[in-house]
């Protein structure tokens, strides 16, 4: 899928290049977190490339993200299965209480079930002649997340769940630096959803990051690029899988973002993150890397939509595809 998507990217920019009617705007970083089952229960860093920065403005997100994966592996001592579709609803707001600070709060909603995107998958692969990784015409829209170590550590679900996720309370300052901005942030994660439902960890996740904007460098050609790096503590996982987990990694972020026209963005974004279980198996104990690619849409000057499709690069570290729409609005 990766080698399509690149190609109509491709084929959008060089389209849209000759319509371009206004200067370079302001690039948001794609607000895309890893839906991988076992993953996306702890506070993964945000890294937010362009918080408020002007005192008493308000701004409010709302995030749906639908991802898919399959995948059945085991070694000598441990197996995995992960055949599940994840929608997660976000309500994000934020507030800026002085110049150049911004809070934050994010309420999520999850539901994993065995959703209805396994078919078309399926078929696009089949279209492209792609490795379908064990998806077959027989097995759609199935639902089942499990794990079991040798050890004795377990986890097994096979029933559609949902509920309200963990709350995560953020914080960021912006310096300006010669026309480019370094955002300070902190994020602590709340233990307000479900470990027996994978819609939270039980525990309190602490993660403190550093994100660069830059649209100089590159600013005669409309093109802003941004990046960071977070440190994020992990509190315990209020089950079995406590025993393998880590209670450190690191996650980071790279981007790219064009003013195609007055009323389009194109961006690419790399989002990775380090380990986060004591695993052999490359699912749980590997770091991973998704490609994030997609575009903004202008209404006015103050609302937006983000329309972006997140590809596993590390394979299997990750949701296979993720589709995500964002509408944003300030004021």
């Amino acid at each position: 899928m990766n080698r399509s998507l690149l190609i109509i990217a491709i084929l959008a920019v060089s389209l849209l290049a000759p319509f371009y009617t206004a200067a370079a705007a302001e690039v948001r970083a794609f607000h895309n977190i890893n839906q991988f089952a076992f993953k996306q229960i702890f506070g993964l860093p945000s890294l937010d490339n362009s918080p408020l920065t002007e005192a008493g403005t308000w701004r409010m997100n709302v995030i749906a993200n639908i991802s898919n994966t399959y995948d059945i592996s085991d070694d000598a001592n441990e197996q995995i299965i992960n055949d599940v579709e994840t929608f997660s609803g976000n309500l994000l707001v934020s507030y800026a209480p002085r110049d150049n600070w911004q809070l934050s709060l994010n309420v999520p909603y999850i539901n994993h079930s065995g959703g209805f995107l396994d078919d078309f998958i399926y078929n696009w692969h089949d279209f492209f002649n792609m490795s379908q990784n064990g998806r077959s015409e027989d097995n759609h829209d199935q639902f089942h997340i499990s794990y079991l170590s040798g050890s004795g550590t377990s986890f097994d679900v096979s029933d559609a769940q949902s509920g309200i996720g963990d709350i995560r309370i953020n914080g960021a300052y912006t310096r300006p630096w010669e026309n480019r901005a370094l955002i300070f942030s902190a994020e602590l994660k709340l233990p307000t959803g479900d470990y027996d439902k994978l819609t939270g960890s039980g525990g309190y996740d602490f993660s403190v990051g550093l994100t660069v904007n830059d649209p100089e460098s590159l600013g005669k050609y409309r093109i802003t690029l941004y990046g960071g790096l977070a440190g994020l503590f992990l509190g315990d996982i209020d089950g079995e899988l406590a025993a393998i987990q880590k209670n450190f990694a690191l996650a980071g972020r790279l981007g790219i973002g064009w003013q195609a026209t007055k009323l389009i963005q194109l961006k690419l974004q790399l989002d990775a993150q380090s380990a986060l279980y004591d695993s052999g198996l490359k699912q749980m104990g590997d770091p991973a890397v998704q490609l994030v690619m997609g575009g903004s849409l202008t209404f006015t000057d103050d609302v937006y939509l983000d329309i972006s499709v997140a590809e596993d690069i590390n394979t299997a570290t990750a949701v296979d595809v993720a589709f995500q729409l964002g509408l944003v609005a300030t004021f």
